[in-house]
């Protein structure tokens, strides 16, 4: 570096008295080389949140037979295509859970039904009485 160009901050006549300020050259280059980073928006998965959807509908439509399988079997159909880079996403994981409860509880109403009709058969005689 020129020795000329370079200021010497101890020197008296440095002063803002004089009207010469001492500026930092370090300061100056961070000012202008802060760049505002932004994080990267994810996009959303619609068929992570299609899933969470089915999988709702899947458990409040379980009491009767086919909704709660179409929409169960739905839900975990769009979790699974919506599975990205070898892990799922929250929406993906929730969809996927809801499904599985949905056809568990569609399974076990129709047990409960099946169960019901022929208990009710079997005390009144059998089926042919």
């Amino acid at each position: 570096m020129d020795q000329d160009n370079q200021m010497d901050f101890n020197d008296p006549s440095v002063s803002p008295e004089n009207g010469i300020q001492p500026v930092s050259v370090n300061s100056d280059i961070e000012q202008n080389n802060a760049v505002n980073f932004q994080q990267p928006q994810k996009k959303q998965n619609y068929m992570a949140l299609a899933s969470l959807i089915m999988g709702i509908i899947g458990i409040v439509t379980a009491c009767s037979c086919y909704g709660g399988f179409i929409f169960g079997s739905l839900g975990i159909v769009f979790a699974l295509l919506s599975k990205t880079e070898d892990h799922f996403e929250g929406n993906a994981k929730a969809g996927l859970i809801t499904s599985i409860i949905a056809l568990v509880l569609t399974v076990v109403v129709m047990i409960a039904f099946i169960t019901w009709i022929v208990m009710d058969k079997l005390s009144t005689g059998g089926a042919f009485h």
